[in-house]
């Protein structure tokens, strides 16, 4: 005698959203199960007219069955699977598609059934159907093609009375060894009930099985797989601190998904690890043109924070490093726009945005008392450094020893007036 059993207990998939969806269908199928239990005829009729008995149900019952379960072991076994496969994949197909999947994988696990007692295989000849057993073979199917790079933690028991082994424990397997286990554990428990009978229809679960299977591969999930696998993989290496192969990694991912902006600073950050030679400059400069392009200033002064550290202007244009200085300025982040504007400062090009920079780098020092001192010391350099003109005009006229404390003890400049009236 032997006896083996294993159960999910999680993937180690981040999420980015709420699971909506598969907290209400997992509520669903909590309340549906209450309703059996405790009120049958409370709504007028039976809820065994939902179940599906092939050849002689509505058809609408290939999807209500999956609602119904039988009793507390066949409700808390599917709702353990459902909880772990549900969220992660909602995060992945989005709601529209979840729904699309419970629903192709509970009919197609329940229509195998029917085909099944139809022709009395696994001796379940002219039974009906009810539970998710279906939909949950069908998300094992769906996520062996969309994240075989996860891996899944589960609890197992083994049960060995004549060998003298009574073992329980957890263990955490790459996602498809798992299925890959489940699966042998489906077909030994078919043949086996094939001679003997059994209540679990294993029907529905090779059904549900292929069927996600099958979708998984119709709708693009291996490619998204692999897409994913080649980021997860880039950012192991880089906590690790594996520069090449994280490179490597987040070269892969950016060529499927270009537009992943984080991607691109991470990839800048593993070249950065690399050395020199990887030239890491280039690669935050494209991450700061390309975020500006899409309006994410955010992550653009991100990869101009790090950038600027190997490189001070970063090879970007005065026009370009103008508009980030200002950026910076309008969301308070003064250190930064401080050093933004020193790089356009002491640049040497004679054009406008520079001398502007040398006027909101000064009201921005004279605005902080512990470096009036240095901007004394700017505007000194400033009278050599800036054209002639209205900017020029305006420190001369505004800042002169005399007025540098009041200056200093006056409220934060506002960037959008550095000098009224010019």
């Amino acid at each position: 005698m032997y006896f083996w059993m294993f159960y999910p207990l999680g993937l180690d998939l981040p999420r980015r959203r709420t699971p909506w969806l598969s907290g209400l269908v997992l509520a669903a199928i909590g309340l549906v199960f209450a309703w059996i239990r405790w009120w049958p005829w409370s709504l007028g009729f039976s809820p065994w007219d939902l179940v599906f008995y092939a050849g002689s149900s509505p058809p609408w019952t290939v999807l209500t069955a999956t609602l119904l379960h039988a009793d507390w072991m066949h409700l808390i076994g599917n709702l353990v699977y459902l909880l772990v496969f549900l969220p992660p994949l909602e995060d992945r197909i989005g709601r529209a598609g979840l729904l699309l999947l419970i629903m192709a994988t509970g009919a197609g696990g329940n229509l195998a059934h029917g085909l099944a007692s139809w022709h009395d295989w696994f001796g379940q000849g002219g039974l009906g159907i009810l539970g998710a057993s279906g939909v949950v073979s069908g998300l094992l199917g769906y996520a062996l093609v969309r994240v075989p790079h996860a891996r899944l933690q589960v609890a197992y028991w083994v049960f060995a009375p004549l060998q003298g082994q009574n073992r329980a424990g957890r263990s955490r397997l790459p996602l498809p060894v798992a299925v890959l286990v489940w699966l042998l554990l489906q077909v030994v428990h078919a043949l086996v009930a094939s001679e003997t009978g059994s209540a679990v229809s294993y029907g529905a679960h090779f059904g549900g099985f292929v069927t996600g299977l099958v979708m998984g591969l119709l709708l693009g999930g291996a490619q998204e797989g692999r897409t994913e696998a080649s980021l997860l993989e880039a950012r192991r290496h880089l906590e690790a601190g594996r520069g090449w192969p994280a490179a490597g990694a987040f070269t892969e991912y950016l060529d499927a998904m270009p537009g992943d902006l984080e991607a691109r600073i991470e990839r800048a950050r593993a070249l950065l690890m690399v050395g020199p030679d990887a030239h890491p400059e280039a690669a935050y400069r494209d991450a700061h043109r390309r975020a500006v392009a899409a309006g994410r200033w955010d992550l653009a002064l991100d990869a101009l924070r790090e950038g600027r550290r190997l490189q001070a202007c970063l090879g970007l244009g005065v026009d370009e490093l103008g508009a980030a200085a200002q950026q910076a300025d309008r969301s308070g982040d003064d250190d930064l726009a401080i050093a933004l504007y020193q790089d356009l400062a002491t640049s040497g090009r004679r054009h406008p945005v520079v001398d502007r920079a040398w006027v909101r780098l000064v009201l921005l020092l004279h605005a902080r008392p512990d470096r009036l001192e240095e901007a004394r010391e700017w505007i000194e350099r400033a009278r050599a450094g800036m054209m002639p003109g209205a900017w020029r005009d305006y420190l001369e006229r505004e800042f002169t020893t005399r007025e540098a404390g009041r200056a200093g003890s006056s409220p934060r400049p506002q960037p959008g007036h550095p000098a009224p009236g010019s």
